[in-house]
């Protein structure tokens, strides 16, 4: 069943952050604060020269593509996802799932830019 925004968006950044488990140096990251503050911090350190240039969350979309993050990438695996997290229903149509497969980056790209990071760390 399809749920409100609001739920599906918490589902979302709830998801991405379980795929967080350690930093670059394979340390663990434990609380969301760190695993949020690790997104954007590599975010920044390996694609946020491409900010100035495509703006934050194209450039951000662009980083997720290129697999950056462990988030589904193939095309029935994303539809899977959205059915999970509550996003489209069980059945979607085919016009639907044509819809979620081509804005996927840059609507996960929008959930993580959601999640405030610490200013601090940016």
């Amino acid at each position: 069943m399809k749920l409100h925004h609001t739920k599906y968006k918490e589902n979302y950044k709830q998801y991405i952050l379980s795929t967080i488990e350690t930093d670059t140096n394979d340390q663990p990251i434990t609380t969301e604060r760190e695993k949020i503050n690790y997104i954007f911090n590599r975010f920044h350190s390996e694609y946020g020269f491409m900010v100035s240039r495509v703006g934050k969350r194209k450039a951000l979309a662009e980083w997720l593509s290129g697999i950056a993050l462990d988030l589904p990438y193939y095309y029935q695996d994303i539809i899977e996802l959205a059915v999970n997290m509550g996003s489209i229903d069980p059945k979607p149509s085919d016009k639907v799932i044509q819809q979620v497969q081509q804005s996927y980056w840059d609507f996960m790209a929008n959930i993580i830019l959601g999640f405030n990071p610490d200013p601090k760390s940016n």
